[in-house]
């Protein structure tokens, strides 16, 4: 059914319930914020420190014109055409906890200074994605990297949505380095590409970003005998830059403090001296014949790009979402409890009304995936009604990174979600951690409803904080971004009784706004399309 616009009008107009106090989170508290959701930040302040960090690296030669084609300009790559190849296994780290990643890195110079590019990273938790790209601009997508000692071989495997795309293994601890070496080595300067979308999809930041290691403890540093496999994969393509010899293989463990960083080259607002050095990178290798980067400064500049620019983890544009199945409970809650997690900005309507709502769907560019949101009715200053999202759980890294880096969604992830009728019931699941933190159940297709009443719930103007650190870990973009649905199709629609269950966790805290009482539910199907954003207000320029 499409739904004409007066019938948009009357629903919108119908749900307009304006309280009278206004949300308790202040500007100054928003701009404290190390990262989003309000409710439960991604990511703490740093600096971050990493215990026995632990590093497998193959180094190898690739293709000398497949390099250069991957090396965003003006960055130069080595002349021996080098690559590293990485797993790191991290038990301990501050802020982040226990994960693993994997991932490509180019030695090259810029403007003569010798530097280490990361050109796609992968892990299998969060928050270190989340903060790896919106501070340091860290190429980092979700895969599961593993590396270990087996009998007397280290092996590195990497995987990216269950098939292997890299395999290196060394022999164990057969040479030892020399470790003034080594740490000369690991305090090289190290640099990001950092891409952030505007909220209409063209680019926001685009800046080189470097950083240093410190190394606090060398526990020990080996070389040795090493081989590399890598397979072609389109969404985490190692492969693109082919082994032709393996040169060496390093084991090291270390304890690391990683800084905040400094940004190197900014192409959106370049200094005079990122100009000269642009200047003198075109003179230099922007010759007739030369090989040339897929990535120039026009490219970076011009077009819609994500991170990691080689492989994007989504496509920076509106997406059309097919059908996309929602189970909607409605519940009172505390109004205290309520008010503490709105910004001042909004007005939480006056029956203290909560939504939790289980997600199906998949949407071009970002792929198939569950989610959980949280949601709650306010007004704005303006007395227009909206919906604010105080926090999202999503079991795919794409959409989160697409909402987070887009439009300001509050998304975390978390692959315990399911959704799915059982017999008489309609049944929405959300673990975190291996822990049960909501469980809700509604009568499946009890009672059919009216399509004007889900258009009156999805023509609500969406509203998200969007918080972005530069960095130095300060603010850099924080707005409220206003998103509407658009090209509403539903396609079926029910209501019924429900019961919602939620159970504390520390890092999806949804039982803080507890149930008091649930006052209704519906399931419906429809396709749409999630388009672009606008800001409704800056808090950097108010």
């Amino acid at each position: 059914m499409r739904v004409s616009p007066s019938v948009f009008a009357r629903a919108f107009k119908s749900i307009i319930k304006p309280g009278k106090e206004k949300g308790k989170f202040t500007k100054d508290m928003i701009l404290g914020l190390p990262s989003t959701p309000i409710m439960s930040p991604s990511y703490p302040r740093g600096p971050y420190f990493f215990k026995n960090r632990e590093y497998f690296i193959v180094t190898y030669e690739t293709d000398a014109e497949a390099l250069r084609a991957l090396v965003p300009e003006p960055l130069v790559p080595n002349e021996n055409s080098h690559v590293l190849y990485e797993w790191i296994n991290m038990p301990d780290s501050s802020g982040f906890g226990s994960y693993s990643e994997s991932g490509i890195v180019i030695p090259c110079t810029y403007n003569g200074e010798s530097v280490n590019l990361t050109l796609q990273m992968y892990l299998d938790i969060e928050p270190p994605i989340a903060a790896g790209r919106e501070i340091w601009g860290f190429p980092k997508k979700h895969a599961h990297p593993s590396m270990k000692c087996i009998q007397d071989t280290v092996v590195g495997v990497m995987k990216y949505k269950g098939e292997t795309v890299a395999q290196g293994t060394m022999a164990y601890k057969h040479t030892e380095l020399d470790h003034d070496t080594v740490l000369k080595s690991m305090g090289k300067t190290n640099i990001n590409l950092k891409i952030i979308p505007d909220v209409d999809f063209k680019p926001k930041i685009a800046q080189i970003v470097s950083y240093n290691l410190q190394v606090k403890k060398l526990h020990f540093a080996f070389e040795g005998p090493a081989r590399l496999h890598l397979v072609e994969n389109v969404n985490a393509p190692v492969a693109d830059l082919p082994v032709k010899k393996v040169i060496q293989g390093k084991h090291m463990m270390a304890d690391i403090l990683l800084p905040y960083g400094n940004v190197l080259h900014d192409y959106l607002e370049p200094t005079e001296e990122n100009k000269a050095v642009s200047q003198k990178f075109h003179q230099m290798f922007v010759q007739p014949g030369q090989y040339r980067s897929i990535f120039t400064e026009k490219k970076i500049t011009e077009e819609s790009l994500a991170m990691p620019v080689t492989c994007p983890s989504y496509k920076p544009s509106a997406s059309k979402l097919q059908d996309r199945e929602y189970m909607v409970i409605k519940y009172v809650t505390d109004r205290e409890s309520l008010l503490e997690k709105i910004p001042d900005q909004l007005t939480p309507n006056e029956d203290n009304i909560v939504i939790l709502q289980f997600v199906n769907t998949h949407g071009t560019g970002i792929g198939s995936y569950y989610k959980v949101d949280l949601i709650v009715p306010c007004t704005d200053n303006e007395g227009n009604s909206i919906h604010f999202n105080t926090m999202s759980f999503l079991d795919s890294s794409s959409p989160i990174t697409y909402g987070r880096e887009c439009l300001g969604l509050p998304q975390k992830f978390c692959d315990g979600i399911t959704f799915a009728p059982t017999q008489d019931t309609l049944k929405g699941t959300l673990d975190c951690n291996g822990c049960r933190v909501a469980t809700g159940t509604m009568s499946y297709k009890y009672e059919r409803m009216a399509f004007e009443d889900v258009v009156s719930y999805l023509s609500t103007p969406q509203l998200f904080l969007k918080h972005i650190p530069d960095v130095r870990g300060d603010p850099a973009i924080v707005q409220l971004v206003r998103m509407e649905h658009a090209n509403l199709n539903v396609t079926s629609a029910y209501k019924g009784d429900a019961k919602l269950a939620l159970i504390p966790h520390v890092n999806a805290p949804i039982s803080d706004l507890p149930v008091k009482q649930v006052v209704g539910a519906f399931n419906f199907k429809v396709d749409m399309i999630m388009p672009a954003g606008r800001v409704h207000h800056d808090y950097l320029q108010h």
